[in-house]
């Protein structure tokens, strides 16, 4: 990794964890306030609502994703027609999926009675329901432009303006909800400043990319048909992960209650800010190891090297994301949103287990979408989606929300979780992924026991005030993992290199801003 490379990884990456960091406050408080003046009802449709406009988003293919790969090599050549043609092929293939969202969406409005499944009818519900269809349709009129910020490495440009409209939404929605007490005026406030926020960003992507404004060549018809190729590929990708991710509260709402829906989505905003950060830091890297990659100069052993140290940081935040989830989340529940909402334990760990699963691949998917090993894997998820509707019937019939939730984590596990690696270490990597395999293991391993000791530890710990036992819990799961994960991983190659070129560089920047 070249130097300006680590440069901008160190950027892209701080300045996700810090916008993710004020989307997590924002929106915890924003929660807190939204369950404190509405019914419990409407956290529920809010949540369904979501589910079903993710699945309507469908319709973007993972276009975002394969518009990336496909900047990777103009980019890094300097190649600005070639950049401008690409652009401006997106930009019409975006602006048909926002159509089709908007027309699916609407279609689906007569069968919308189908999964609310409420006590008592909430009024006004169809128009609820297009305000949060228009929220998403506005997302996709300028993603083309900002997705090349994104593929040149420099998503920390855009991470200061998604903060700044971050906190007006907060702001805007919390005085609407507590002056008006009116829901669709909350969600009609979403709709303005995403707008709003979406133009901006259009302009300074322009700015940036002057040439974007003249673009006059065209994609050869070979070049279309292969980006056509990986976009049906990519289909398949979206699929399954709206299958395992946005269809649980849908079923929740179907075999439970809608109500119930509201319950489990407190403790799915906290996982969704978190996976939030995770997923943004792997995306901050992924251009940077999409340039390593179309780098003749990179050899292939060299680029192996960068997956295992993403490998061992990928586990470092999920493990320890997973143990602080375990240990923190029925009182953290209890305490800000009231003991009302706090679920079976049976579901914590369901949820736990999906946070796991799910991301714990995050390198594997940073590396097979940088490599374009679309067509390699597009079945895999198709066996993965199939899986996960068929136990999330049966279980959610048997076992409700817990059942519904637990299906989605052995659909991943009977195939996708070993199933993705293999294909990457043969086909990219040319080697077999068995030290893949012993390396998962130990890992998780390792996470279950460091979990159990810092249980059992805060369980030991035991105050008369709520809030004050709340926070020495916090400390010791700030604490004893990261401890427990420094002395396990200390001596490997792949933690010298994130101390020596990442970590080093990013201490030795603050402390001479503070003492200069």
């Amino acid at each position: 990794m070249s130097e300006s490379r680590a440069v901008k990884v160190q950027r892209n990456v701080t300045t996700s964890i810090l916008q993710n960091f004020v989307s997590i406050i924002t929106n915890f408080v924003s929660r807190m306030i939204f369950v404190r003046i509405l019914d419990e009802s409407y956290l529920g449709i809010n949540g369904l609502f979501s589910n079903i406009l993710s699945i309507l988003s469908l319709a973007d293919l993972g276009m975002a994703t394969v518009m990336m790969y496909s900047l990777y090599a103009p980019i890094e050549e300097g190649n600005t027609e070639k950049i401008s043609a690409l652009v401006s092929f997106f930009r019409k293939i975006y602006l048909r999926i926002a159509m089709t969202v908007l027309l699916s969406g609407l279609a689906f409005l007569p069968f919308l009675h189908l999964v609310v499944n409420l006590k008592e009818p909430v009024p006004f519900l169809e128009g609820y329901y297009v305000l949060a269809l228009l929220n998403v349709v506005v997302s996709y009129l300028f993603v083309y432009r900002t997705t090349l910020i994104c593929a040149d490495q420099k998503m920390y440009i855009l991470n200061k303006y998604i903060m700044v409209f971050k906190v007006i939404t907060f702001v805007v929605q919390s005085i609407v909800l507590i002056l008006c007490k009116d829901y669709f005026i909350y969600l009609a406030a979403a709709v303005v400043i995403s707008f709003i926020s979406n133009v901006f960003q259009n302009m300074v992507s322009l700015k940036m990319y002057p040439f974007l404004k003249n673009s006059v060549v065209r994609l050869e018809k070979e070049e279309k048909n292969r980006i056509f190729r990986d976009v049906k590929a990519m289909f398949l990708y979206r699929i399954s992960g709206t299958v395992q991710s946005n269809t649980d509260n849908i079923l929740i709402s179907v075999f439970v209650g809608t109500a119930s829906v509201g319950f489990y989505s407190n403790y799915a905003m906290v996982v969704m800010q978190i996976t939030g950060i995770v997923s943004l830091i792997f995306n901050s890297i992924k251009a940077s190891i999409g340039s390593l990659i179309v780098n003749r100069a990179t050899q292939n052993e060299e680029k192996y090297y960068f997956f295992r140290v993403s490998e061992m940081g990928n586990f470092w935040i999920v493990g320890f994301c997973s143990i602080c989830f375990m240990v923190l989340f029925q009182d953290f529940v209890h305490i800000f949103f009231g003991a009302k909402y706090v679920v079976d334990w049976i579901v914590v760990i369901a949820i736990v287990l999906n946070f796991y699963i799910s991301n714990i691949r995050q390198s594997v998917w940073m590396f097979r979408e940088a490599t374009g090993l679309f067509q390699e894997t597009k079945y895999i998820t198709v066996v993965t989606a199939v899986l996960n509707i068929i136990f999330s019937l049966l279980f959610g019939y048997f076992w409700g929300m817990a059942g519904i939730l637990m299906a989605t984590v052995l659909a991943s596990m009977l195939y996708a979780w070993w199933k993705e690696p293999v294909v990457l270490y043969r086909v990219f990597f040319k080697r077999s992924a068995i030290s893949y395999i012993v390396n998962y293991i130990k890992n998780a391993a390792v996470c279950i026991l460091t979990c159990a000791a810092t249980y059992f530890l805060c369980e030991w710990v035991v105050l008369n005030n709520p809030y004050m036992e709340f926070t020495v819990h916090m400390l010791i799961c700030g604490i004893v993992p990261n401890v427990i994960f420094l002395c396990v991983f200390w001596n490997t190659k792949e933690f010298q290199y994130i101390k020596e070129r990442l970590l080093f560089p990013m201490v030795q920047k603050v402390l001479n801003k503070k003492f200069n």
